[in-house]
């Protein structure tokens, strides 16, 4: 008998292991895809990077106030019996001669202008109070001092209503102010009226307002209208359309110096202005930016993607705990609908930001119009109210990945990648990870699309896949709670 030899050629395989482990490491979504790593992240959306793992992100609960100074004990709020729409929100504070302490309260404005007032402690069990029909809605509102008392007030087309030791009183001869800040012996403010025009005055009794004492100073260039004015690092700063001017002030009557710091190529939305720590945030068509005082840069340039030439008039931001929020539109380009994003929307994300490392938690499909820092002796949350779905409701920040206990969609995408075998054919054979919560895995290539389902449990999983192709992407997908570590993908490469 004669065997002959077999001389069939067979593809020679090399298997080959990816890891993720760049869940710890954040989203890189400004780079073309063939440019970054096979398992860096794409885009990804509530949830969150902790320790290596993929966990569950931003979520929001129900308002609640505390009922006593002391206990952990709250009363939930329900406005639904008294305001119609929440269309506004403020912090308002002042000193209790008879508790010897600040008393803290939230103001509520609703469709009609009318202001309701939120006591941030009640022991006797939620309530709302009818605090004063505006006039209008309000074009600015600030803490301040009169009469070395607390104030709070509210600037309106109309006049100034000036909140004060529980006592409220309407003053119409003062300016509808949009912005304002007191440095040293000068009150200064932007009116509505001439945004071109900054106002000042030595009286620093706005309840006292006399327009015969006040001056003004007209800017004639071309850096744009007056946005927002601040106190910073001992200089009164100037936030306009297009730049940044610093006021400088010396000890002479009226002896003012201005330089102008910064012209931006892009609007400068004036809602998104926000002193954090040692710098001020601020966004504009092209990204968000810092200015430490006497420079701007750029900053977090990695998620320009999501916002960049985006009109955002609407966004608004706030920071707490070292930590830099911002409601606003995005594109997320990747033809989904999540939440919000099936109907009608103002802003559609909220990002939370690292002040220092610029790390990303990003919440997507939910409406935020206003979020609130109540930073106070026994209460530290970020408070926010909503456009669209929840109009009616207040909520705090928390990590729950649900939206008032309705589970978010969530989801991680790699980049488009060839695996580091460029123009090889590889198969997909093997998935293993760690999964504590129900998820899913699915795998895009340029010949076919699977999915693969992962029960929870805390030891790890491995399924078979098979699966062909060049490239890839990977999608991990849950509408539950997320932690899912160390996810590994098994594959040849086929010669």
């Amino acid at each position: 008998m004669i065997f002959y030899k077999n001389l069939k050629k067979h593809p020679k395989t090399k298997e080959k292991n990816l890891m993720f482990s760049i869940f710890d490491e954040g989203v890189v979504s400004n780079k073309d895809d063939y440019v970054c790593q096979p398992c860096q992240c794409k885009n990804f959306y509530n949830l969150t990077y902790v320790d290596g793992a993929l966990k569950t992100g931003i979520g929001f609960k129900p308002f609640a106030v505390m009922e006593d100074y002391e206990g952990p004990e709250r009363h939930l709020v329900d406005l639904s019996d008294s305001v119609d729409k929440v269309c506004g929100m403020w912090l308002n504070r002042w000193y209790s001669d008879n508790l010897k302490r600040h008393t803290y309260s939230l103001f509520v404005i609703d469709s009609q202008n009318k202001l309701w007032g939120i006591p941030l402690v009640n022991e006797y069990n939620f309530f709302v109070v009818p605090q004063y029909d505006l006039p209008s809605y309000p074009t600015y509102q600030c803490f301040y001092r009169v009469n070395n008392k607390d104030a709070s007030l509210f600037f309106t087309s109309s006049g100034m209503i000036a909140f004060l030791s529980g006592l409220n009183g309407k003053y119409q001869n003062v300016p509808p102010m949009i912005s304002c800040a007191v440095h040293y012996d000068n009150f200064f403010g932007i009116t509505n009226t001439n945004q071109n025009t900054l106002v000042y005055t030595k009286n620093k009794n706005l309840l006292e307002w006399d327009d015969s004492a006040s001056k003004t100073i007209e800017f004639l260039d071309n850096v744009g209208t007056f946005n927002m004015v601040i106190t910073f690092n001992d200089y009164v700063y100037l936030f306009r359309e297009f730049g940044i001017t610093k006021l400088s002030i010396y000890t002479a009557n009226d002896d003012f110096s201005f330089t102008h710091l910064y012209r931006s190529p892009s609007k400068i939305y004036e809602n998104t202005v926000c002193v954090c720590g040692d710098r001020i945030f601020f966004a504009t068509r092209d990204g968000l930016y810092a200015f430490n005082g006497n420079s701007v840069s750029k900053i977090a340039e990695e998620y320009d993607v999501y916002f960049k030439n985006l009109e955002n008039e609407k966004a608004a931001v706030a920071c707490l705990n070292g930590k830099f929020y911002f409601a606003t539109r995005c594109n997320f380009n990747d033809g989904i609908k999540v939440g919000c994003e099936n109907g009608e929307y103002v802003n559609n994300a909220l990002f939370e930001l690292d002040i220092e490392t610029f790390s990303l938690n990003l919440c997507r499909g939910v409406d935020v119009q206003k979020i609130l820092p109540i930073d106070s002796p026994f209460m530290n949350e970020l408070c926010v109210c909503f456009n669209s779905v929840y109009t009616q409701r207040l909520g705090y920040l928390d990590y729950s990945g649900t939206i008032f206990g309705d589970e978010t969609e969530k989801s991680w995408t790699s980049f488009e990648t060839d695996l580091n075998a460029k123009g090889k054919r590889k198969k997909i054979k093997e998935i293993v990870l760690t999964t504590h919560f129900p998820c899913t895995l699915t795998i895009v290539s340029d010949e076919e699309t699977k999915m693969y389902s992962f029960d929870a449990s805390d030891k790890e999983q491995r399924q078979k896949a098979c699966i062909y192709g060049r490239n890839f992407q990977f999608i991990f997908s849950t509408q539950q709670q997320c932690y899912i570590q160390k996810p590994m993908i098994v594959y040849d490469v086929l010669s």
